[in-house]
């Protein structure tokens, strides 16, 4: 059977439905949020994943992760600090940082509602308990990643047609596990409720560019540029506007992939 026309109708008519607001905005303000709750959400998935195998389980993992990534920028001691701080914290401390993660669901949500143009009430605190969703499931898809690193990360380090194969077996686990998490927050934190078989193909398929997009993020952090170059060398400044970049182009597919979704499910 020939998908490409298929293909084509879809695209077109996401593209004739699309809102005319300003979308770059909406990824934005989704980009704000997720500053604010990306951080608290890693902690409590690394604190819940500690819970179930055993935080020097966790920690190990992470450390093989980690080897296989590059040493520029930091990124490896930022992982080995959030690791330790999320192992250390106290269930006390799990709770409340769940409060500043959920945030992430309501810029979700927010973002969601100009997309689908429908009217919402209470859409802060709906997309904040839809979030919880993926905060429950959050320890097991980290755990699935980590289980993948002793395989994949020495094949990054040999280098080579072994750093091909890493490279494409690391897509298709990130690509699981962040398609399952898009399942989530298209089902629990979008205003639309959307088929099933809908939402499987559009999470997946936004979630298989996602992924692809996450493998070129580290190559970006093979570059030997300095961030802070552009900021008069601060090195913070540089870091934090780099990977708000990052997220905002990342939140620009996601919202394209919830529009594609919603237009397949009205299918």
């Amino acid at each position: 059977m020939n998908r490409g026309p298929w293909v084509r109708e879809l695209l077109r008519q996401a593209a004739r439905s699309f809102p005319s607001s300003d979308v770059a905005l909406w990824a934005a303000g989704a980009t704000f949020f997720g500053l604010l709750g990306l951080v608290p959400l890693a902690l409590v998935a690394l604190r819940l994943a500690g819970a179930l195998v055993g935080t020097d389980g966790v920690a190990a993992g992470m450390a093989t992760a980690v080897s296989g990534l590059p040493a520029g920028h930091g990124t490896p001691a930022a992982l080995h600090t959030l690791t330790r701080t999320a192992l250390e914290m106290s269930w006390l401390q799990t709770l409340v940082a769940l409060f500043p993660a959920s945030l992430y669901g309501e810029g979700l949500r927010r973002a969601f509602l100009q997309l689908a143009a429908v009217r919402d009430r209470f859409t802060g605190w709906r997309g904040r308990l839809g979030l919880l969703a993926l905060a429950v499931v959050s320890p097991v898809l980290v755990l699935a990643v980590l289980a993948a690193a002793p395989f994949v990360a020495p094949l990054y380090v040999r280098g080579g047609w072994w750093t091909v194969l890493g490279v494409v077996v690391a897509f298709h686990v990130v690509w699981v596990t962040v398609s399952v998490a898009l399942l989530l927050v298209f089902r629990f934190v979008g205003p639309v409720r959307t088929r099933w078989r809908a939402l499987l193909i559009g999470a997946f398929g936004t979630g298989s560019v996602l992924a692809g997009f996450l493998q070129g993020f580290l190559l970006f952090l093979a570059i030997p540029v300095e961030w802070s170059t552009p900021f008069g060398g601060l090195p913070v400044v540089g870091a934090v506007a780099a990977l708000a970049l990052w997220l905002y182009l990342l939140h620009v597919l996601l919202l394209a992939g919830y529009r594609l979704t919603l237009v397949l499910g009205g299918w």
